[in-house]
C-alpha cells in the first residue's frame, strides 16, 4: 500500500516550522503535527503513523482517525503532499 508524502522539496525543521520553496509560503505546526509530518517523510504507512502517535498521546483511535483526516486534508489544500503514484 502506497502512502502520501510530504513533498521532497517541503522543509522543515525542529521547531515544526514548514517552508515550501516552490511558493515562499511557510506555515507552523504544532509538535503532533511535526511528528507526523517527520513520518510521512520516512515514507511510513499511515497504519504506522496512527500507532505511534496512540503510544505517545492520550487519544483515543476515533478522535486520530478525524484529526488524521483533517490534517491530510488541510495538506492537500496547501498543496504540501504528493498523492500515492506521483
Amino acid at each position: 500500500m502506497e502512502v502520501m508524502r510530504i513533498k521532497p522539496t517541503i522543509a522543515i525543521n525542529d521547531n515544526g516550522f514548514l517552508f515550501d520553496p516552490n511558493t515562499g509560503e511557510s506555515y507552523t505546526t504544532n509538535p503532533v503535527a511535526r511528528e507526523i509530518i517527520f513520518m510521512m517523510k520516512q515514507n511510513l504507512p499511515e497504519s504506522d503513523i496512527r500507532k505511534a502517535i496512540i503510544s505517545r498521546y492520550d487519544v483515543d483511535e476515533v478522535t486520530l482517525e478525524k484529526n488524521l483526516i483533517d490534517f491530510m486534508a488541510m495538506l492537500r489544500h496547501y498543496n504540501l503532499c504528493e498523492e500515492p503514484g506521483q
